[in-house]
């Protein structure tokens, strides 16, 4: 018998004996805790509770964020959208599942990762009802079948908003799919907006005996940025300031092999730097206006006090920093993204951590707060310390991403990137744009020791694989 339900089944016995009462087993046996967890593709570090760019509109994520516990320095495991999500859905990193790009595949697909227990499939065998709608794994053209469907207990297939259709006439730079446009149409008709409320309806009317995990995932604000207009009049482009972070031809000395798409030229030379900008922000403001939609929800439902929410984009996202207007590469903004998780029994609620962690830690968080049994066959470490001090100074853990065969490994100090092509190292306690190359003889006792957390990780990952292939063996 698994020794939480041995625990389980003395404790009933001795309140049967009358040696305890039953006061005591509500207390020793609290009802398990419902999690949201909201996906938002290309969502950056805009949130404007972070104070990066202030022009932001994110009024519904900024109330979540004072509400619970908001992350400065959070990062994806890759700056792409398959990658990152299969990382965070496995338990494992790209580098050891060889997920890191776009075109490399899905968790199940991998030799003797067929059998991978997602993070779905692990709150569904411990008795959650799992529910998700719009865009949770990177099915694509690859369609359901990518989505892991046998793991959920209900999976709505509504589409997941990557269309402008009737309602949109694009602007085009050079491709139709960077490009953006005002529609004016009833938001009931756009899939983000339909998913939102499916969300909503669906913790409005639940009544099962069994706790939930919900996974709504939203579609913009990536590309084709296109939104209804009236979140567009939010802003006057004119207004729009430069992103701290953008200085002109900061790209010009660092080669990076498989920099990825870039349309930084494309705006630059039709000198709509700003039109672009504004284009962003709305779509934004239009992801902060669909979260508001299961927020408000939530907060008028019997659920609202033993709910977990967890918010993140899937990755971060150039807009001029770095001489870019795209994600797929491995620099800070790539990969950093806004993450705010709300406990509401954290005492840590209401503040900023600034320490940095990884959306891999995601999966070990929540299996832990939801007193789920710790699964030893994952990467990342639980966050829940952070959750209760948000300054916990023995926190020192860094993160890794990786797109292609390029990775990089942050700490609260420094950053480290590493392929065949060219080594760089940023000082990021006093350079925290990246806009100074310090990968010099003098900081090499730095970038080895980098170097040898880097390769402790990537064996981490090794050792899992090597123990899933003598599983699969058996």
């Amino acid at each position: 018998m698994n020794k939480k339900y041995k625990h389980q089944f003395l404790i009933i016995l001795l309140v049967l004996s009358g040696m305890i009462p039953f006061q005591a087993l509500a207390e020793e046996n609290p009802k398990p805790k419902n999690v949201l967890l909201i996906i938002a593709d290309d969502f950056n570090h805009w949130l404007k509770e972070l104070g990066y760019y202030p022009q932001s509109y994110t009024p519904n994520l900024d109330k979540l964020a004072r509400k619970g516990v908001l992350f400065s320095d959070a990062h994806a495991s890759s700056p792409v959208c398959n990658p990152s999500r299969n990382a965070l859905m496995s338990g494992l990193r790209p580098a050891t599942t060889g997920i890191v790009s776009n075109a490399t595949g899905y968790i199940r697909e991998k030799k003797n990762l067929e059998n991978t227990v997602t993070l779905n499939q692990y709150f569904t065998q411990n008795g959650y009802y799992s529910y998700a709608v719009g865009k949770i794994y990177h099915p694509g053209a690859m369609g359901i079948s990518k989505t892991d469907p046998e793991n959920w207990s209900e999976l709505n297939t509504n589409q997941s908003g990557s269309h402008g259709g009737k309602f949109y006439k694009w602007r085009s730079l050079g491709s139709k799919a960077f490009s953006w446009s005002a529609g004016d149409f009833p938001l009931e008709e756009s899939s983000d907006t339909q998913n939102a409320q499916s969300v909503a309806s669906f913790i409005q009317n639940y009544d099962k005996d069994q706790p939930f995990f919900i996974a709504p995932g939203l579609f913009r604000p990536h590309l084709p940025w296109n939104a209804h207009k009236s979140f567009f009049d939010l802003f006057d482009a004119d207004t729009l300031k430069t992103p701290i972070g953008y200085l002109a031809n900061d790209a010009e000395d660092i080669p990076i092999k498989y920099n990825g798409t870039n349309h930084y030229d494309e705006v630059i030379k039709a000198d709509k730097y700003k039109e672009a900008l504004h284009a962003y922000l709305a779509n934004l403001a239009y992801a902060d206006y669909n979260v508001g939609l299961m927020l408000d929800a939530l907060e008028n439902s019997t659920a609202k006090e033993n709910t977990i929410v967890v918010f993140f984009g899937d990755h971060g996202w150039h807009l001029g920093e770095k001489d870019r207007f795209s994600k797929h590469a491995v620099f800070d903004l790539a990969h950093r993204t806004s993450l705010i998780i709300y406990d509401p029994s954290a005492e840590g609620n209401g503040k900023i951590c600034k320490k940095v962690v990884s959306l891999q830690d995601i999966y070990p968080t929540l299996v832990e707060l939801c007193g789920i049994e710790e699964k030893k066959d994952i990467e990342g470490r639980s966050i829940t310390n952070l959750l209760q001090n948000p300054e916990d100074q023995s926190w020192n853990h860094p993160i890794m991403s990786t797109y292609r065969d390029t990775h990089t490994i942050k700490t609260n100090e420094w950053r480290l990137i590493e392929n065949a092509e060219k080594s760089q190292l940023y000082h990021t306690a006093i350079d925290p744009y990246e806009f100074h190359n310090v990968y010099k003889p003098e900081n090499m006792g730095i970038a080895n020791q980098l170097r040898t957390q880097m390769d402790s990780i990537l064996q981490i990952g090794q050792k899992i694989l090597e123990m899933k292939k003598e599983q699969n063996s058996k």
